[in-house]
């Protein structure tokens, strides 16, 4: 069965990646910081706090891992250098791009569902 609105968000959420990669060439004003990345998309955090938002690491390869990514059970799409980034405090809850220097690995979360499984997680410090 055809599902517009699952069409039309992938599309809106593929045009937002395809905007965001070509503004990319360097970390936009409101972003400082080292590392850069693509946000992919954000789901509730662990235990419900704050958000856990998939990312696609720009210029920083050894940090992400290849990884095809579900959203609400469908194929999402396969990204070369995938994160999630832990924001308990929803710090960049409207964020099409996060830019970053410190952060600190994190534990996989008790739970996580296979599609996050080796993921790595980590926290980006203030």
């Amino acid at each position: 069965m055809f599902n517009l609105y699952a069409l039309s968000f992938r599309l809106s959420l593929s045009l937002i990646g395809v905007g965001a990669g070509l503004a990319m060439s360097g970390c936009s004003d409101t972003c400082s910081g080292n590392i850069e990345t693509t946000v992919l998309y954000a789901k509730p955090g662990p235990n419900g706090v704050g958000r856990s938002i998939y990312v696609n690491v720009v210029n920083k390869p050894e940090l992400g891992i290849k990884k095809t990514l579900m959203y609400e059970g469908k194929e999402f799409g396969t990204f070369e250098e995938v994160v999630i980034i832990n924001d308990p405090e929803n710090r960049f809850a409207s964020n099409r791009t996060i830019c970053f220097t410190n952060y600190r690995t994190l534990p996989a979360a008790a739970g996580g569902g296979l599609e996050e499984e080796g993921i790595p997680r980590i926290q980006v410090d203030k």
